[in-house]
């Protein structure tokens, strides 16, 4: 199997329903006013591999998540919003088996655990289905519904995207699940395929690309994070997103993020995305979470930069990480909606209920299934 870097291209049930910014394609935005700027260049290295210092990987922005002082100092000082014990989502019909009929489907399971469909391939991003998470199984955060959609539901899943290492998306007895039943390929950045319990793991760097099929092809994409999970191995381990192409559109996996000119970039190498699975939650307080995670004012920012077709909330309302209620990141998104000036692209940013599938066809014919074999057996890391 091969990594290829990518040369860049020319252009409870819950039914959650102004600060000047700038997107990554220079559009700045006051209060419910839009100033049509130049384009921001993009900086120099945009497109280069992961940096190392002093065997760290480094952000593209050079920033850094907060020492362990801040990290004390929030504990300190916290101020938590109100979060249930426990919400019950509604159940819905189990996912279809399999889906290639020229759409992409996406299904929240939680957290930023999603199943989506596409060309007769099933992909699960950063799959976390426990109880708890953290070191031990009584040791952590425990989320406060359940999965969406119950692991015997879950149809065979072919491909898992791994963003990062964090326990709240490297969950490593979910994982193990998986690889027993289905032993899909693991796709994750560099060092993180010694903590995956699978013998089937592909390590990228930020811009490189797998082919998964004639038609679908896979890029380990840069993000503003840190990765760790223990005192010991802070960085050690690449962190990122993904951009999917496929022939019924491209979708965005973003993993946790904070903003920066990675937006714009896959924008820039990529096009526009058909569908983007962006973060909304774990953002307060800012000057503690700012560095490592965009709020949902900022998602939709980033949702504007990619000029994403359909944008779909994740990571919020599963485990409570920060200090910001349960209900308050969907009511944050909203009122930055609501700021905005007519329907640019990227716009249609919407909040769904946990389990239930979104469907997006890209504008035009749909394209003849992918007869092409799914995926290449890997037999070793």
């Amino acid at each position: 199997m091969s990594a290829v870097p990518r040369e860049p291209a020319s252009e409870g049930v819950d039914s959650f329903s102004n600060s000047t910014v700038q997107d990554g394609r220079g559009r700045r935005k006051v209060g419910t006013t839009r100033i049509e700027t130049p384009p921001m260049p993009l900086p120099p290295a945009t497109f280069a591999p992961a940096r190392r210092q002093r065997g760290r990987f480094v952000n593209p922005s050079g920033r850094g998540a907060q020492g362990l002082p801040s990290v004390l100092r929030w504990l300190a000082t916290r101020r938590r919003g109100a979060w249930p014990s426990s919400v019950a989502d509604v159940h819905v019909a189990p996912p279809l088996p399999r889906l290639d009929d020229g759409s992409i489907r996406a299904t929240i399971v939680g957290h930023a655990t999603v199943l989506v469909q596409v060309g007769g391939l099933n992909f699960l991003t950063d799959p976390v289905l426990s109880k708890r998470i953290g070191p031990a199984s009584w040791l952590g955060p425990k989320r406060v519904r359940p999965p969406a959609v119950p692991f015997e539901e879950i149809p065979k899943i072919d491909v898992v995207l791994l963003s990062h290492d964090h326990y709240d998306h490297l969950d490593r007895p979910t994982l193990a699940r998986l690889a027993r039943r289905d032993d899909p390929l693991v796709i994750a950045g560099l060092e993180v395929g010694a903590k995956v319990p699978s013998r089937r793991v592909l390590e990228l760097d930020w811009w490189q690309t797998h082919q998964l099929s004639a038609r679908t092809r896979v890029t380990f994409v840069p993000s503003e994070h840190f990765s760790g999970r223990g005192p010991f191995d802070r960085d050690r381990r690449l962190w990122g997103g993904f951009v999917v192409e496929t022939a019924a559109g491209t979708f965005y996996f973003a993993g946790d993020t904070a903003e920066g000119a990675h937006f714009a970039a896959i924008r820039e190498r990529f096009g526009p995305m058909t569908l983007s699975l962006l973060p909304i939650g774990a953002y307060l307080p800012r000057w503690f979470m700012a560095p490592v995670h965009i709020d949902p004012a900022g998602a939709l920012q980033a949702s504007l930069a990619l000029e994403s077709q359909v944008s779909l909330a994740i990571h919020y309302a599963t485990f409570d990480l920060a200090d910001e209620g349960y209900d308050a990141p969907p009511r944050e998104l909203a009122r930055a909606l609501e700021q905005l000036q007519g329907e640019p692209p990227g716009s249609d940013f919407r909040v769904v209920p946990f389990g239930e599938a979104t469907v997006v066809a890209r504008p035009g014919p749909a394209p003849a299934p992918d007869s092409t074999p799914a995926v290449a057996v890997l037999e070793a890391r």
